[in-house]
């Protein structure tokens, strides 16, 4: 399709729109006078540019600037002339400045004077409100990935448009200031002001410059090198810093080993916000995080402690690889994301081992990149992005999860070979722009072996494969069929569906084996093995696919999984693909359901975890059918053992997995209405409103949704009353994600008229959405009722997606799916388009599922009962 009408200012550059190239940046001197009282700011700005062709205008980024000057003096001889005109292009985003005399090839400085606002949008330079004591108070922030620096300041705001900064802030005297590099100087300026100069930055992408400006305090400490780490916070905001601290510290030690590249500044800040979109952002040397996700205290769970530390291990993972070598451009993001998303999991299981993130790894970020990418509304990891409306779909599952996957799936089958490349890589193209192309030939380099020609298919296409293992009548050989794994399994193979080349690690009594399928099909021997002998392909659970078992092979893994012989990364790994293939009609609902209740000795937390999903995902699509109460008392007696198990406490010396399966199982007891687990509950919460420190943390959770889920309006408002009046961010934050768990419609549309109200940060909203199937409705009808008003408040929070996917049942009739996609025909959210249109094949998909095995299950059920 052409696409030649689609700019005007911005120029073709072959898949992509981009700044023209006769003018580049070489450095930035900016200096900005933020305003808290009145939310704006003040900018001047000198920007060094490069003239490659002679030319009468400069087009660079600006979005939401007022430029009040422009002039242009040349480097060489000292000339200089005001901009004849200032024009704006805002389906570009860009300024245009046109000057009088031609600018001839050379270096000149561009010197602007502007002023902006201090958004509410949590993107760009904005404003970030907290509580201290009642009183409402500010800080103002940036988040410019990935393109809003052009929101804060007019510039070439483009990966591979990096230069140097020289970054100047001139606050209220009561204000610190902080930006990426050290400060060079503070002086008073006897107005009640004062300035801070800051050390030039090295050469980086516009999009990793960041500063902050606020009433703020820090700790302090160094790593074994000697660099400088803080971690900030507003003052008078309550948790603490030191478990952040001591794990940035450790980490960044870690990675600093790890890549054998010493790490480029002076100084690593962390940085709590309590406004943010995301969850954390990379920014070199200044890293900013959403409070819940750096700050602690007592009420602080095992798993947010969990992602605190997966979260600031992929941040520092991002100033080696991101910062100091960056994309070439956003249909790079996965070089950033899955690196990084991968690299945190890996300093979390040095600097926590006994913890097995890995396990938790491939429960949530493998299942979920699995399940997106079986959708004919993926994409692969590597995607175009035309334009600069296009970058923000993209920070999805694909992106992070699969990127991380496809990493972890090199990294398993080099090994050290993989660490050298990447050594190799980081030195190669330290300060510069890559593509993915680039990192394949390092570790190339390093192993020997054409990685390249292994990985492309995981990268350039969509989807993946499912690897069919079947015996021949020969002992000990298999053949092995590889297929597209489609969510619709009645979806017919596609011609141009892809080779994928699957490195296999086998695993049997006798020990391991290797295999590559290189092609369609192929026959493998395995040595020593023997008829009835069990095997578990993709061992290790590293690769990127999936396996189809014979009921043979399963029967046969029954035994290692009941002793639980098989490593627990392997008995997930199985359930995984058996319940997905189960999904896509390829095998009976019945032979998953038998599959699962052989897992009455499991241990792992991640397990259970898959299970309790997957269980319930079924009990979601049944929710209105006779034989859910039936479906249910089975899933309350195969977890009730585990409960019985681990009780209510926290017990001394517990394993990490012990601590988190509790919660698990107690909460989704509660959610089914298990009267003992009820009445401790209720016992408990009654003990928590007279002293808030009688509920642990860890258990804090199971509490709360049991009581909210069995009770009613007094219960709501109870918890709605303990979070308008909680100081703590992480008790704040569990209450908050309970409150739509109420029995009943007009409790769910309470919620979420608090969720929209001032009284919830707008990043957390969507927390008050995820309601039961048996509720969606309520969702849907007050989104639609209301759409005006949510969609001015949340049009450009990537959050918003979220809100749209919660308010959608997972299983509709033809008539409701027509209603949805006819209401966002004419209402369209661009920044959840793709997301919408996953959301919709997702439900068609499931409402198959649905009409396939809803005689299936009940025959299941009553011959278990019966």
């Amino acid at each position: 399709m052409c696409k030649c009408n689609d700019h005007k200012y911005l120029v073709e550059k072959v898949d992509r729109l981009v700044l023209p190239e006769n003018v580049v940046p070489i450095k930035y001197d900016l200096h900005l006078k933020p305003n808290l009282k009145e939310f704006t700011f003040k900018g001047e700005e000198t920007i060094t540019v490069q003239v490659k062709q002679p030319t009468k205008t400069i087009t660079i980024h600006s979005i939401e600037i007022e430029i009040q000057s422009a002039s242009i003096k040349s480097s060489k001889d000292s000339s200089s002339q005001s901009s004849k005109s200032i024009s704006f292009y805002e389906p570009e985003e860009v300024v245009i400045f046109e000057f009088e005399n031609e600018l001839a090839v050379g270096e000149y400085c561009l010197t602007l004077e502007f002023t902006g606002l201090l958004n509410d949008k949590l993107k760009g330079f904005y404003r970030s409100k907290y509580t201290v004591k009642g009183e409402d108070r500010y800080l103002a922030t940036t988040q410019f990935e990935a393109t809003d620096a052009r929101r804060s300041f007019p510039c070439f705001d483009e990966p591979a448009h990096k230069a140097v900064f020289n970054i100047t802030l001139t606050v209220s005297e009561c204000h610190t200031a902080i930006s990426n590099m050290e400060e060079k100087s503070i002086t008073s300026n006897n107005d009640g002001t004062k300035t801070y100069v800051f050390e030039q930055t090295p050469i980086m992408s516009t999009y990793l410059v960041a500063y902050i400006v606020g009433d703020l305090e820090y700790i302090e400490g160094k790593t074994k090198g000697g660099i400088r780490v803080r971690v900030y916070k507003a003052v008078g905001v309550e948790g603490g810093s030191d478990f952040a601290l001591d794990t940035g510290i450790r980490a960044m030690d870690y990675f600093i080993e790890y890549f054998n590249v010493p790490y480029p500044l002076t100084k690593c800040d962390h940085v709590a916000v309590p406004d943010f979109a995301a969850g954390a952002m990379e920014n070199w040397g200044l890293i900013t995080y959403r409070d819940v996700i750096l700050l602690t205290s007592d009420k602080t769970t095992l798993a947010t402690k969990q992602d605190i530390v997966g979260v600031i291990g992929h941040e520092l993972a991002h100033q080696w690889f991101g910062n100091l070598v960056t994309m070439e451009w956003w249909s790079q993001l996965w070089l950033n994301e899955g690196f990084a998303t991968f690299m945190g999991y890996l300093v979390t299981d040095y600097l926590y081992p006994k913890w097995n993130v890995f396990l938790e790894f491939s429960q949530s970020y493998r299942n979920s990149a699995l399940s997106l990418d079986a959708l004919d509304n993926s994409h692969a990891i590597e995607v175009p992005v035309r334009s600069s409306a296009e970058i923000s779909e993209i920070f999805d599952d694909i992106s992070y999860n699969k990127g991380s996957c496809v990493i972890q799936m090199v990294e398993s089958r080099f090994g050290e070979s993989f660490r050298k490349g990447l050594h190799h890589y980081l030195t190669k193209h330290s300060y510069k722009n890559t593509i993915t192309e680039d990192l394949w030939a390092s570790i190339s380099h390093a192993s020997g072996t054409d990685v390249d020609s292994f990985v492309r298919s995981f990268t350039k296409y969509p989807g993946y494969p499912v690897v069919s293992i079947k015996e021949t009548e020969k002992e000990g050989e298999f053949l092995l069929t590889q297929k597209k794994f489609r969510s619709d399994g009645e979806v017919a193979e596609k011609s141009d569906d892809p080779i994928w080349n699957c490195f296999i690690k086998f695993q049997t009594k006798n020990g391991p084996f290797e295999f590559t399928l290189t092609k369609k099909s192929d026959t493998v021997t395995i040595p020593n093995y023997k008829k009835g002998d069990w095997v578990k392909p993709n061992y290790g659970q590293c690769g990127y696919y999936r396996i189809a078992y014979t009921p043979d092979l399963i029967k046969a893994l029954v035994p290692c999984i009941e002793s639980l012989e098989l490593p627990a990364q392997d008995r997930l790994g199985l359930l995984s693909d058996c319940y997905y293939l189960c999904k896509n009609g390829s095998t009976p609902i019945s032979s998953y359901m038998d599959l699962v209740f052989s897992y009455h000795n499991e241990t792992d937390s991640d397990v259970w975890t898959f299970i309790i999903k997957s269980l319930d995902e079924i009990s979601e699509l049944s929710f209105d059918q006779t034989y859910k109460t039936d479906l249910e008392e089975m899933v309350r007696k195969l977890l009730k053992p585990l409960s019985q198990r681990l009780g209510f406490e926290v017990k001394s010396g517990e394993s990490s997995s012990d601590t988190l399966l509790r919660n698990k199982v107690n909460s989704y007891l509660g959610v089914l209405g298990d009267k003992e687990i009820v009445a401790e509950a209720r016992k408990r919460f009654e003990q928590f409103k007279v002293d808030q420190s009688s509920l642990p943390s860890d258990i804090r959770s199971s509490v709360l949704v049991t009581v909210v889920k069995n009770g009613g309006e007094a219960e709501q408002q109870e918890i709605i009353n303990r979070y308008l009046s909680s100081n703590d961010i992480a008790e704040k934050s569990s209450l908050l994600s309970v409150v739509c768990k109420s029995p009943s419609n007009a409790l769910v549309l309470k919620a979420l008229e608090f969720s929209v109200s001032k009284d919830v940060r707008t990043c957390e909203s969507y927390m008050l959405w995820r309601v039961q199937n048996e509720f969606k409705p309520v969702v849907w009808k007050y989104f639609t009722e209301n759409f005006k008003s949510i969609n001015e408040m949340f049009n450009q929070n990537v959050l918003f997606a979220y809100m749209i996917s919660f308010s959608l049942s997972s299983k509709m009739t033809d008539q409701q799916l027509q209603q949805v996609e006819d209401f966002f025909k004419q209402n369209p959210v661009a920044i959840a388009d793709r997301s919408i249109k996953q959301d919709l094949e997702q439900i068609r998909n499931n409402t198959k599922w649905f009409n396939s095995f809803n005689k299936d299950l009940l025959n299941w059920i009553k011959l278990k009962i019966n």
